[in-house]
């Protein structure tokens, strides 16, 4: 009976294909422009076009001038162009364009970050386990792509099975194309992603801005949130190190997240990773929970005041209550950890556990709205039919270093 099942699942799993009903990219681009890097006074353009071509870029402000102004090109990895934009003026609306052999896109628009510190209202698109490329994955994307987002979150797997180039191109960038022409879209690495050559095709397909040369985790301000990528992916000493409590990793990350909660002017901290600390999926794609992430993340999140821990690696969606030192809390006595795992992988032989921690689990493709105001991140978790399948609140939650309100205590 064993030996048929585990026969079942080799022949039956259903395996990523590339999608149907999908514009392919105009003859001479390989991949369409994408932002990356989006600050308060630069930003980055990346497409990928075929060998020999003769590409260009423009770029303006039209609140500033109306006219357009040559953009400098690089190579950005194999086949990948570079131009940076900048300097660039805060919460501005900014349009460019670019050219390979001829062939014009644009102009696309996109507004730049609000000044470190200024408070303004975001709207963030979370998801993860995305880049199968089936019918579920393209539903969403469409869904995606009616609203307006200032940022995009994704928290790992983002082409199956192993992050290739051709994987990269029909499974994400060609999928996301609209999408991301005109939204920064800010990656957490997972563990499909850097299967093929080391990673090296990731690599090449986006930009962080890595606090040491080659390293795939990084932290990033948007007006008055702080966001922080962790690698819990990578085959690296850093990865291996920070599931020991120790090693350069870790320690960037606990002076990030103390310098964050002891800055005035950050009022959310924003975690994304791709593998959770909480998780009730069981089954094929339900993992078992990493015991020494766990041990090591959760108290320096707690301590630190961590708001909001989005995670992936599971494909399902799941949101916990706030939780401190094992137990659900009190709004704002601790993080909330949301599971956006269901981007449009496979959910093949999964179900969900419940325990008094979790809030929702749901077997669901689905990705989420984050409106983060002064006071508060609302959230909204749509199906692929457009419907909503959960609504939550984060309030603000100070970390154990900082003190707690009397509300907190245990």
């Amino acid at each position: 009976m064993l030996v048929a099942a585990v026969s079942c699942v080799a022949a039956c799993y259903p395996r990523p294909v590339d999608p149907v009903g999908v514009p392919r990219a105009p003859a001479a681009f390989v991949r369409e422009p994408y932002l990356q890097m989006v600050s308060d006074s630069a930003a980055s353009v990346l497409w990928m076009s075929p060998p020999g071509s003769t590409d260009s870029a423009w770029y303006r402000v039209p609140e500033v001038d109306s006219s357009w102004t040559p953009a400098t090109l690089r190579s950005h990895g194999k086949g990948t162009r570079r131009t940076d934009l900048g300097p660039l003026p805060a919460a501005t609306t900014v349009e460019y364009r670019v050219s390979a052999d001829g062939d014009r896109l644009g102009p696309y628009a996109f507004r730049t970050a609000p000044p470190t510190g200024a408070a303004s209202d975001v709207r963030v698109l979370l998801f993860g386990d995305s880049g199968w490329g089936g019918p579920e994955q393209i539903e969403l994307a469409r869904l995606m792509r009616r609203e307006e987002w200032d940022l995009s979150i994704h928290v790992g797997d983002i082409a199956y099975d192993h992050g290739s180039e051709s994987e990269l191109t029909e499974r994400h960038f060609r999928v996301y194309a609209p999408l991301f022409a005109s939204t920064p879209f800010y990656p957490a690495v997972g563990n499909h992603d850097v299967r093929a050559d080391g990673g090296r095709p990731y690599d090449a397909a986006f930009l962080w801005p890595a606090p040491f040369p080659g390293v795939r985790y990084y932290e990033f301000r948007w007006g008055r949130i702080q966001f922080v990528s962790v690698d819990t992916s990578s085959g690296t000493d850093d990865v291996s190190q920070l599931r020991q409590g120790r090693g350069r990793q870790m320690d960037w990350l606990e002076e990030v997240l103390k310098g964050a909660a002891a800055d005035a002017s950050v009022d959310w901290i924003i975690v994304f990773q791709h593998h959770p600390l909480y998780s009730h999926a069981i089954g094929i794609s339900g993992h078992e929970l990493d015991a020494d992430l766990r041990e090591r993340l959760l108290p320096l999140y707690e301590r630190y005041g961590v708001d909001l821990v989005a995670a992936g690696h599971d494909h399902h969606y799941e949101r916990t209550w706030p939780i401190r030192a094992g137990h659900r809390v009190e709004d704002g006595c601790g993080p909330v950890h949301v599971l956006t795992g269901g981007g449009g992988a496979s959910r093949y032989a999964r179900d969900i556990t419940e325990t008094p921690l979790v809030a929702t689990a749901q077997r669901v493709y689905e990705y989420v709205e984050l409106d983060v105001t002064a006071d508060r991140i609302r959230g909204r978790t749509l199906d692929r039919d457009g419907q909503v399948v959960d609504e939550f609140t984060v309030r603000r939650y100070a970390g154990t270093e900082a003190g707690l309100p009397g509300k907190c205590a245990e």
